[in-house]
Formats: C-alpha cells, sequence, structure tokens
C-alpha cells in the first residue's frame, strides 16, 4: 500500500462524527414536530386572509391551499418562499416586456 492511500484512510476516518445518543435523537425530533406545528398555525392564520392581502405578499390562495393539503412535515415555509419568488420574477419579466 503506497503512502498516498493510507493518508486518505485516515482523512476518512477522522470526519467521521459520532452517532447522535437517544435523548439527540429524541430532542431533535420533539423540535422537529414543534417547528412543524408552529408553522400549521401560521398556515391556518395565513388561509385567513383574503387575496388581497396574500396577494401583497406575492402569494395566492392556492399556493395557501396547496401547502396545507401537503404532508405535516413538509417545509410550508420554503414551498411559499419558493412559489412567491417565482411570481415575482414572472411579474418583472412581464413588466418590462411591456
Amino acid at each position: 500500500m503506497r503512502m498516498i492511500d493510507r493518508k486518505m484512510e485516515i482523512d476518512i476516518l477522522a470526519t467521521r462524527r459520532p452517532a447522535p445518543n437517544l435523548f439527540a435523537r429524541v430532542s431533535n425530533a420533539a423540535a422537529k414536530f414543534v417547528r412543524a406545528w408552529q408553522n400549521r398555525r401560521v398556515i391556518n392564520r395565513l388561509n385567513e386572509l383574503d387575496d388581497h392581502q396574500l396577494y401583497d405578499m406575492g402569494l395566492c390562495r392556492s399556493d395557501v391551499q396547496d401547502v396545507r393539503a401537503a404532508s405535516f412535515f413538509t417545509d410550508a415555509g420554503l414551498h411559499l418562499t419558493i412559489a412567491s419568488r417565482e411570481r415575482a420574477r414572472r411579474h418583472l419579466r412581464s413588466g418590462r416586456l411591456d
């Protein structure tokens, strides 16, 4: 075995992290659940807004409905951010062409 091969094996071993213990796994799962629950509460409040208020944020009613129909643990904020930015890009493109 050459020296380069041996050095690579050592580097790979040095980057391994120990597996999280039971307490860390439970606390991470609890934090993920609480975050998802809080996101759902915010999504429900968004659903109470009228269409003009949603449009001011760059969203439409169908975006909020899509997120509400998605899985509990999906990242609703990411989906709504992407939808809002895409709508803003389309609006800017259509404004430049006029």
